[in-house]
């Protein structure tokens, strides 16, 4: 199959590039590189299955002239400004590459004969859960600039199902984590995994209880093959959950301690911060849809990632790589 992939130099992107050309496919990866690095694609330079273009999909022009005469089969839409604080620093940008850029996307695809687009939401765009664990029928409640842009796009994608028949399948990702281009990022996983090789002590905000959906990017790349593989009648016009394992954050903490001792004998402190205004509570997802629609099941368990995190921080400082530094 034939693929193109919008921010195939981001985090997701470049993972899931990596396994489309693992798997045989051919991939043409569009990114502006504004936050994206073709580096973390260097293993597969010179393969002439992979083309890479520097472009943004702002503009619909040179969006059009790069995908003429690629003649992909479904089109990946990973390029976005991503998370609550970028759009919140960054209104303007938020709502052009996630809201115009979804529909540049969506435009082209259908002016180009693309069969299928598959669009990477969020599970913010739930907001505060009304009742758990979060079905895909539950009301849109986004908190946050980023969520409203998510949720904007997710009716682009409807718009252009009903009114186009292009077949279109949103995945609403839970909280992504394991080693890819953001390894080093600053949200809880890897924040907690640097923290204690560090030696320092992993900071909870509030009394711990607080629950997420993570979800490996791993598992991540494979739920995008697998609804880009899908037959039409089972994802065209659909909305899926996609996580893994729902942990309290408390929890969390303790893997990452138990696991730290593991590989280095050292014991680590947790602390507990006042909370942080405005954040979620509690979250989880039901996933009986895309077991169901997409035969996917998440093979990571959080336990498993905070391993995976370590061994690969670890190999980085054997390098002479700071985990700040680290892909």
């Amino acid at each position: 199959m034939r693929a193109v992939v919008t921010g195939g130099a981001g985090y997701v992107g470049s993972v899931l590039v990596s396994r489309l050309l693992e798997e045989g496919w051919a991939v043409l990866s569009v990114d502006n590189l504004r936050r994206g690095d073709y580096k973390v694609l260097d293993q597969f330079r010179g393969d002439p299955r992979l083309k890479l273009v520097v472009a943004d999909i702002r503009d619909r022009t040179c969006l059009e002239d790069a995908l003429r005469g690629f003649n992909g089969e479904v089109v990946f839409h990973l390029a976005a400004l991503p998370g609550l604080q970028l759009c919140l620093e960054n209104p303007e940008e938020a709502v052009g590459v996630n809201v115009l850029g979804t529909f540049n996307v969506l435009e082209v695809a259908r002016r180009q004969d693309i069969k299928r687009v598959i669009f990477s939401s969020s599970a913010a765009v739930y907001g505060i859960p009304l009742k758990l664990p979060v079905v895909e029928e539950h009301p849109l409640r986004p908190l946050n600039l980023y969520g409203v842009t998510k949720s904007a796009g997710e009716r682009l994608m409807s718009l252009y199902y009903e009114n186009y028949a292009l077949e279109t399948v949103t995945l609403r990702f839970g909280n992504v984590y394991g080693v890819g281009l953001y390894t080093r990022a600053d949200t809880v996983v890897p924040k907690f995994v640097r923290q204690g090789l560090e030696g320092k002590p992993l900071t909870v905000y509030g009394d711990g209880m607080s629950s997420r959906d993570f979800v490996h990017v791993l598992d991540i790349a494979e739920a995008m093959k697998l609804s880009a593989e899908a037959e039409p009648k089972a994802v065209a016009g659909e909305v899926f959950n996609i996580g893994g394992e729902t942990v309290r954050i408390r929890d969390l903490a303790q893997i990452v301690v138990e696991e730290v001792v593991v590989a280095t004998g050292r014991t680590v402190e947790v602390v507990y911060l006042p909370p942080r205004v405005g954040e979620t509570k509690e979250f989880s997802y039901l996933l009986k849809k895309m077991e169901e629609r997409l035969g996917f099941r998440s093979r990571w368990s959080v336990r498993e990632g905070v391993k995976q995190l370590i061994e690969y921080y670890r190999i980085s400082q054997g390098r002479g790589v700071s985990l700040d530094d680290a892909y």
